[in-house]
């Protein structure tokens, strides 16, 4: 699991599934980041980028951006990944690494919720992303429910992977999002 630091005034969490080649360690930081950011702000610089280098999004006029968290959950090299990306729930069930992963991610949104208490958004990429989410949060129910709760009662957008959100007529709610993070002109 790569994760990024928490920041305090993060509004809005993109999850993604892995990193690719092209991001050399920041998620969206390749050709998928700079599609997704064309897309969203009609930049040439990657989505992850801008998230990144607060030096870089001010110089654009994008310091909003800087409310935007991105985390990745898989590494890729995972034994239950195959079989999560198929959607394999019968395999997954008695996979001990997958259980263990399970337990992290819960832990990891419990940290979210305690430091990032404007967090209103999450969008998940991917249905792997999204079956882990939902496993992790399911945990959280047992464990905590009152956090469970808080993390129910946001805004949950189950996107497909970035690679095909490129080309999906839901890029819009994204855009919406990011829009009403930015400073009114008015």
């Amino acid at each position: 699991m790569v994760q990024l630091s928490l920041k305090r005034k993060m509004k809005v969490l993109f999850v993604i599934d892995r990193l690719q080649d092209d991001d050399f360690g920041v998620p969206l930081g390749g050709h998928l980041g700079l599609k997704l950011s064309h897309l969203l702000l009609q930049e040439s610089i990657p989505f992850g980028r801008l998230i990144q280098d607060r030096s870089v999004a001010k110089a654009t006029g994008h310091s909003y951006v800087k409310r935007i968290g991105v985390e990745t959950m898989f590494t890729g090299e995972e034994s239950y990944y195959p079989d999560l990306f198929r959607g394999n729930r019968q395999t997954l069930s008695t996979d001990e690494d997958y259980y263990k992963t399970v337990q992290r991610y819960a832990k990891h949104l419990l940290a979210v919720h305690s430091k990032c208490t404007k967090l209103h958004t999450i969008v998940l990429f991917g249905r792997s992303t999204q079956r882990l989410f939902q496993d992790a949060l399911t945990r959280l129910e047992e464990e905590n429910e009152h956090v469970a709760a808080t993390f129910q009662s946001m805004t949950l957008f189950h996107m497909p992977a970035v690679s095909r959100m490129i080309r999906d007529e839901r890029i819009n709610h994204i855009r919406e999002v990011v829009v009403e993070l930015a400073p009114s002109n008015s």
